[in-house]
């Protein structure tokens, strides 16, 4: 499949918002509307999917809806960039609805984290296009008093325009510290954070490859699907869990093993900045990257938009 890079994100721009999971966005409209209102102090137009804050028992809505929710986006002219409002457990219910090649005419950048890496491995997969593991609406934007610095920079350094051989950085503190959204206590105060240690490298040397990962959990939906990738080989595997315990996570690894997945890969990163804390990396599906270990240094080895 032939790679295809999305427009660049440029101040002013349209941002859609769609809920192809969960509905958090319904169930908690305080961070739907602090997370739309920090889009607009930044300089972009924020705009709800028409099904984006519906809510059908666990899911947002149909998978129908859903699906038609992206089809729209990626079809309006002005939208820019679709942003997942929140993950959840059930994106895969939009995988026989999506027409990929309806995305693949209409490129635009795709940005999230959590259930919605199975849509960006998806949209990867069988349309070309370079997706985003990244920031989503309700966790992220509509952090209380202001989203992260860190992951404000990390998502502005990939998506816009110039972007050329972008330096993943290390954050110096971080938190996964939940305050009550139903209770309001998201309101009350800052998540407390912590100093983060740097980056611990297991094996030395460097290796370069094409981005592919997202949340470890998730991406269990995708094998034996044709959503899964062809091949490993030449492939940077980046993972993150959003609950896993280690033992859990080991097991996981396993199957990887026995599947001969860990065999092909030129290099695998581990890292809670790709989802489930703060602050976030903003990580193309699909780039080539370099990992070196001597240097401390992840880069991307070409711009991920266009």
């Amino acid at each position: 499949m032939t790679k295809i890079k999305p427009p660049a994100l440029r101040s002013g721009g349209c941002i859609g918002v769609v809920s192809p999971s969960w509905p958090g966005a319904a169930i908690y409209p305080h961070r739907t509307d602090r997370g739309m209102a920090q889009l607009r102090r930044l300089g972009f137009e924020p705009r709800l999917a028409r099904h984006a804050v519906a809510q059908n028992g666990f899911v947002s809505d149909t998978p129908q809806n859903r699906a038609a929710d992206i089809h729209e986006m990626f079809l309006d002219p002005d939208v820019r960039l679709v942003l997942s409002a929140i993950g959840g457990d059930h994106s895969c219910h939009l995988l026989p609805h999506l027409d990929f090649e309806l995305i693949r005419s209409h490129p635009k950048i795709f940005v999230g984290y959590s259930d919605t890496t199975v849509l960006s491995m998806a949209i990867w997969k069988r349309s070309g296009l370079v997706t985003f593991v990244g920031p989503a609406l309700l966790t992220d934007f509509a952090e209380f008093p202001a989203m992260f610095d860190f992951t404000l920079d990390a998502f502005l350094a990939v998506l816009s325009p110039g972007s050329t051989r972008v330096s993943f950085g290390m954050a110096s503190e971080w938190t996964d510290e939940f305050l009550d959204w139903g209770a309001k206590r998201d309101l009350e105060r800052p998540r407390r954070r912590m100093p983060a240690t740097g980056w611990n490298w297991v094996r030395g040397g460097s290796a370069q490859g094409e981005l592919v990962g997202g949340c470890f959990e998730s991406l269990q939906h995708l094998r034996g699907t044709p959503f899964w990738p062809d091949s490993w080989l030449d492939k940077i595997l980046f993972i993150e869990a959003s609950d896993a315990k280690p033992d859990v996570f080991d097991g996981m690894l396993m199957d990887y093993e026995n599947m001969g997945v860990l065999e092909q890969i030129s290099g695998l990163l581990v890292g809670r900045s790709f989802g489930h804390t703060a602050p976030q990396l903003t990580v193309p599906i699909g780039c080539m990257a370099r990992i070196d270990a001597h240097a401390k240094r992840v880069e991307l080895l070409e711009p991920a938009v266009g």
